[in-house]
Order: C-alpha cells, then structure tokens, then sequence
C-alpha cells in the first residue's frame, strides 16, 4: 500500500484516543492514511453509507454500544471491509471474541506505536483482499460442484457419506438427507461393496484412481460409474477418508471394457475436469473437516 491514499473510519468516543491515533498515523512515511472520526457508532454507520472506506478501526465501548454487538452492527452494515478493533484492557476478551466472529485484529491503545498501528492496518487489508478473492472462488467451486452432471460424494475412515452433491442423490434416486451418514456400501451390492474396498486399498497406495464401479440406486437397479476417487490424509499421516467423482456409463456398459478404456484414455479433458473438480471440492472437505483439515491432498 506504500505512495498510496488509505481511507479510515475511526469510530472512537475518546477524542484524546482520537487525536493520538490521527497523530500517529499522520506521521507514517510514504502512506498517506485519511482519516474519518465519528464519535458514536450511529454515525459511523451513516459515514459509511456515502464514503468509500479502506479500513474502519472500532472502539467497543460507545456511547450507543458496548461490546460484540459492536462489531456485529458494524460489521452487517460493511461485511465486505477489514475491521480492526482498539480496546483497553479491559475489553480485551471481547476484542478477541471479534476476532473469532470476523474482525482482522484488535490493538490495545496504550500500548501501540505509529508502526505497529500502520502495519497492522495494511496486513489487515491486504488479508482481507485475499479472503474475499477466495471466498469468490470458493462460490464459483461450489456452483460448479452443486451444478455439474458428475456425482460426487466424501467419506470419512469409516466409510460413511459426510457429503454428497445434488446430482449424486439424483442418479441413485434419493434425497441428499437420505444418504449423508449413511455407509458408502448401502448404495452397493457385494459385487459393489468389494470393487469399492478394492479401489480404496489401491488408491491409498498410489495405484492409478479411475476405475468402473457398479452401485445400486433406490429402485435395486445397477448404475455403472466411472470413478475418481482421491484420499485425504491429516498431516500426520493418518487417512481423513476420500472423495470421489462419478460418471454414469451404465449406457455403455454393453461395450467392451477395452473400447471404453480407451474412450476415456482418448478424452484427455475427462482428467483435467476431474483435477479441475478435485480442486473444486477442497472447500467441501475444510467445511466437513474443520480443525482436522488436510494437509496433504493427493
């Protein structure tokens, strides 16, 4: 952000609180910080209705709000703009709970220099860019998963369904509710159940992923799939569970094996929409697993 104009919203009920940070800031080289005070949060949020802002930085304590709820009222009204909030010590246990509901970061006063201020703000809004450019990715990945004509299902070590998208529940004729947590083998038969075990042991020691399964729908009838399966493992090492990606040939199962290896072999788009699917499942697989994310996604 150096040579370059940022705008703030200071939203501080202390005007020696006030007049220090404009000070400081004031004072940072080669960025020049415009600053906008209000002194309650009503008017804060009526500045941001017609000013565009870069950075807003939040007193908690005000006169028309204390605590989270500030933030949660500021950060309605400018979901889309990095917050940072200035706390004294008292309030720090809220400062961090912003944190936890959205905010960039919190700052003591009384205990921040004009560096400290400055770079804190522009990490903030650099991080906050590359959220929302990834959040807008995420989206398009999900419009695609939910969207496309593969299935597409995520099941954890012990074989139960922890995701499956809209048109994996269609080709098996159920409902999503009806399958999520339920075993990946009750949509088989035997038949199914060890082809599947068999691609899984396989896949997990790094034999090839694409392989023709035969599943069963709703009605008892067989679907035949096509089937990319990935593992996910933890960081240590230890198996999450895998996620796979279905194509329905059940139209072509009377042609020889041989023909259709080499229909797919000569598609050489049918792999790159399946690495292209693979990385637009990956928030899918943060959502389901949280904490327990993966590290290593092969």
């Amino acid at each position: 952000m150096n040579n370059e104009s940022i705008k703030v919203l200071l939203i501080e009920d202390n005007k020696g609180d006030a007049i220090l940070i404009q000070e400081m800031l004031k004072d940072v080289e080669k960025t020049n910080f415009q600053v906008k005070h209000a002194q309650t949060l009503s008017d804060g949020i009526d500045y941001l209705q017609d000013n565009d802002f870069n950075i807003i930085l939040l007193d908690l304590a005000l006169p028309d709000s204390h605590g989270i709820d500030t933030f949660n009222q500021t950060n309605n009204q400018a979901p889309e703009l990095p917050i940072i909030i200035l706390t004294g010590l008292s309030d720090e246990e809220f400062a961090i709970k912003a944190v936890g509901e959205g905010a960039q970061d919190y700052l003591v006063k009384g205990e921040v220099d004009k560096q400290l201020l400055a770079r804190s703000m522009k990490y903030a809004i650099e991080r906050n860019i590359i959220e929302g450019k990834l959040k807008k990715s995420e989206e398009r990945y999900r419009i695609m998963v939910e969207k496309t004509q593969s299935g597409i299902f995520l099941i954890n070590p012990y074989n139960k369904l922890n995701y499956v998208n809209k048109q994996m529940a269609n080709m098996l004729g159920y409902q999503i509710n009806e399958m999520r947590n339920k075993s990946i083998f009750d949509f088989m038969d035997k038949e199914g159940k060890k082809a599947f075990q068999d691609h899984l042991k396989k896949i997990r020691n790094g034999i090839g992923n694409i392989h023709e399964l035969k599943f069963k729908n709703k009605s008892g009838s067989q679907l035949w799939a096509l089937t990319s399966t990935n593992p996910i493992y933890k960081g240590n090492g230890n198996y999450l569970g895998s996620v796979s990606i279905i194509t329905d040939i059940s139209a072509r199962k009377g042609v020889e094996k041989n023909i259709i290896e080499a229909m797919v072999e000569k598609d050489k788009s049918y792999r790159m929409i399946i690495a292209n699917m693979m990385e637009a499942i990956k928030p899918l697989i943060a959502q389901e697993y949280s904490e327990e994310y993966y590290d290593k996604f092969n």
